[in-house]
């Protein structure tokens, strides 16, 4: 019957986090003047702590912080429940085992005995499980949270660095006005009017429409060359007050690895077009191009030319090496509690092992190739997890020693009437 318990909530738990995980890795189509949309309540709280400190690696350390706080009492509610539950195990150990000698090959009517001794015991098979559910459901909340905000702040500098292109060119065409001016005016016009967009996306939206193209061929080639290279500096001079960086990370929207500085349109693993609908826009593709070009071009702004290596694969590699150590704490740890206890038997060794290997890679694969901000949350969660790992140790035994001891008291048989 036990078996049979772990089972099912063994199959709830997968099930749960095949639709976390699901839903995390929906990624709904944003629309490029309202990034907004995309974001979810995860998303937003990320938003709002980010408006408020104004760094977006900072701000994931202390939302991680945050959440870890708010989520301590569950973690020290499922370290109480196990360390109890493994207490009373542990006292009632010879009694399962006398209950295998009684009831030798007949197994089903051994483990119905055992669970009946075991609920008696007020031993829970589930008391572990949904705190784990629990975390690992916000594990991938703040998956997807921190990835809708990565896409928010790659749309949002993609729309100041568009605006920095097209303002400077049409700055240049109404210093030069005539006929280049009248015919700029007319697309601006047609495009206000049909879209009934603010004037700073009427920019965005002739760019995207290749708006100033349309001047080209009309005796304006010359002077339309010479205003892009102007505009070219205006989107370099603007990447540099949106590029969000943070350590050695120089866009935390992207990850710690070889990756770009800045997303291509449609290939990758977090590129623009995914999360973008460019559907309306004809020529998306060959203007973000232009704006991703002369960001590219800029030495200071990544490790190596053309914005090659976004970091240098410290955070990925730390959330292996510290999932890796987490585990392996708590299980030594564990081990040391269990002194004199019955050893794990194979199954639940084999359990912990195959965790020891799974869990690191798990993290390799989100560190290396989902965002920086992402890998930032695993690492400063690994840190704080061990931290409570070795301080609540002490005080979680002495709780589960305390309340065992009530419980003895209040199950021991009362004194004589005399003796009072």
């Amino acid at each position: 019957m036990k078996k049979k318990i772990s089972s099912v909530l063994t199959v709830v738990l997968l099930l749960a986090l095949g639709l976390t995980l699901f839903a995390s890795c929906t990624q709904k189509k944003v629309e490029v003047f309202d990034p907004e949309s995309g974001l979810g309540l995860v998303g937003k709280l990320v938003m709002w702590m980010y408006n408020w400190i104004g760094n977006y690696g900072w701000t994931v350390v202390v939302f991680t912080v945050f959440l870890k706080i708010l989520m301590l009492p569950l973690d020290i509610w499922q370290r109480y429940s196990t360390r109890k539950s493994t207490l009373k195990q542990k006292k009632v150990q010879p009694l399962l085992d006398n209950i295998d000698k009684r009831y030798g090959a007949n197994t089903q009517r051994a483990n119905e005995e055992k669970q009946k001794l075991l609920k008696k015991q007020g031993i829970s098979v589930a008391s572990a499980c949904l705190p784990m559910i629990v975390t690992m459901v916000v594990f991938f909340l703040m998956f997807a949270g921190l990835r809708e905000f990565s896409y928010y702040k790659n749309i949002q500098t993609f729309n100041s660095l568009t605006k920095a292109y097209y303002s400077t060119i049409e700055e240049q065409v109404q210093l030069a006005g005539g006929e280049v001016l009248e015919a700029y005016q007319f697309e601006y016009d047609k495009t206000k009017a049909s879209l009934n967009i603010s004037d700073d996306d009427v920019r965005i939206v002739l760019a995207q429409i290749d708006g100033v193209n349309n001047l080209d061929g009309k005796g304006f080639d010359t002077q339309l060359a010479q205003w892009r290279a102007l505009a070219k500096e205006a989107i370099q001079k603007e990447y540099k007050n949106q590029q969000d960086s943070w350590l050695w990370i120089h866009n935390i929207s992207q990850p710690d690895t070889w990756a770009k500085v800045m997303p291509e349109f449609s290939s990758g693993e977090n590129n623009f077009a995914t999360y973008v609908n460019t559907e309306a826009f004809a020529s998306a593709e060959k203007t973000y191009n232009i704006i991703r070009s002369a960001v590219m071009e800029m030495d200071d702004i990544s490790y190596g030319k053309n914005g090659s290596w976004n970091g240098l694969m410290i955070l990925p590699l730390m959330s292996v090496a510290l999932s890796f150590l987490s585990m392996w704490i708590s299980q030594r740890m564990e081990r040391k509690t269990r002194s004199g206890e019955v050893v794990q038997n194979q199954q639940q060794a084999a359990q912990s092992k195959t965790m020891m290997i799974m869990m690191p890679l798990m993290m390799a694969w989100f560190g290396f190739m989902y965002t920086g901000s992402f890998a930032i949350y695993m690492v400063v969660n690994y840190f704080l997890s061990i931290f409570s790992t070795v301080g609540l140790r002490a005080p979680v035994e002495k709780m589960v020693e305390r309340k065992l001891a009530q419980e003895e008291a209040a199950s021991a048989p009362t004194k004589a009437s005399y003796m009072r």
